[in-house]
């Protein structure tokens, strides 16, 4: 027996809203993966600029250059090279560290974020006491706001400078 041709065939409402099902899918997927792609480029805990850590340990040689040249005094000396540490001082994203390094364990392609991202504890005074956001002025991204009796809000602006850190005078940012 044969089927009549237009009870097989889809509705063209239907038709429309699966190509239109497919292409958000599509647009959703490309759009997480650069996301993952940008989250999986930054290698933290290192300096600004470094490169994949299996490559970074492969090309750093451990000369302390980076180190030095650092104005901020972010950069220390680990076990396996350079790190990046936030808890006195911001970076400032000069590329000091980055214009030092001789071997490109740190280049150019990586200076827009240094993968780190604050977190505030409860004991935060803007959280408290309603009487604080000394971490929000000091952003130069703008990416934190406030809610009233609320820890800060972070949105997609970060780019890890540690400048809330910093600014914060109780320690309620880490």
């Amino acid at each position: 027996m044969k089927t009549d041709s237009t009870e097989s065939m889809p509705n063209e409402h239907e038709i429309n809203h699966s190509r239109r099902g497919l292409f958000r899918a599509l647009s959703r997927g490309v759009s997480q993966s650069a996301n993952t792609l940008k989250a999986d480029s930054i290698n933290t805990g290192r300096p600004l600029g470094a490169v994949e850590e299996s490559l970074f340990s492969r090309l750093c040689n451990n000369c302390e250059k980076c180190v030095a040249a650092c104005p901020q005094n972010i950069l220390a000396m680990g076990t396996s090279g350079p790190v990046m540490d936030l808890s006195f001082n911001h970076c400032t994203f000069c590329q000091a560290c980055i214009h030092a390094c001789d071997t490109q364990a740190l280049n150019t392609l990586n200076t827009t974020d240094t993968g780190w991202r604050p977190t505030f504890s409860k004991s935060c005074n803007a959280k408290i006491f309603d009487n604080c956001q000394e971490c929000v002025d000091d952003c130069p991204k703008q990416a934190l706001s406030l809610i009233a009796n609320s820890t800060p809000i972070l949105n997609d602006d970060c780019n890890g400078c540690g400048e809330c850190l910093s600014s914060c005078y109780i320690g309620a940012v880490s």
